[in-house]
């Protein structure tokens, strides 16, 4: 593998990580799904959800008076294979309940939270297949 087909991976998986928390927090469950495999997983300390349609059913039921954002950081894709990578990553979340829109009150980060992802390349591109999430901090 060159230098250049590494870089390339690296920036496909770094657009996934970016796509998830936009997709997120703009409520976009087409997006949101379509970084995932078919049969890909997101699993979280209560509950896991996998496969495209129990993602989606998770997008379509969040609640659209509660706004989210996750700000990425510390994104690190290392290529294991020619199809085949993984990542670690942070989100600092800011949330708030009851949104009806415009400005909403700044009350500090909900959570930081870790994302370890197992990245595939599939027919349709680089695909995230299992993506684990912990919150490292949480507000009290």
């Amino acid at each position: 593998m060159t230098e250049d087909e590494r870089r390339a991976i690296e920036q496909d998986c770094l657009k996934l990580i970016a796509t998830y928390a936009v997709a997120a927090d703009h409520h976009d469950a087409e997006a949101f799904v379509g970084i995932f495999t078919e049969d890909g997983e997101w699993i979280r300390p209560k509950a896991s959800l996998k496969g495209h349609a129990a993602l989606r059913d998770f997008m379509v039921r969040r609640p659209r008076d509660v706004l989210s954002y996750h700000v990425s950081s510390n994104a690190v894709v290392t290529v294991t294979g020619p199809a085949t990578a993984r990542g670690i990553s942070y989100a600092t979340v800011y949330r708030h309940e009851g949104h009806a829109g415009g400005e909403a009150p700044l009350t500090g980060p909900e959570a930081i939270v870790e994302y370890h992802d197992d990245f595939v390349l599939t027919p349709a591109g680089w695909r995230i297949a299992a993506r684990r999430s912990h919150s490292i901090f949480r507000r009290a």
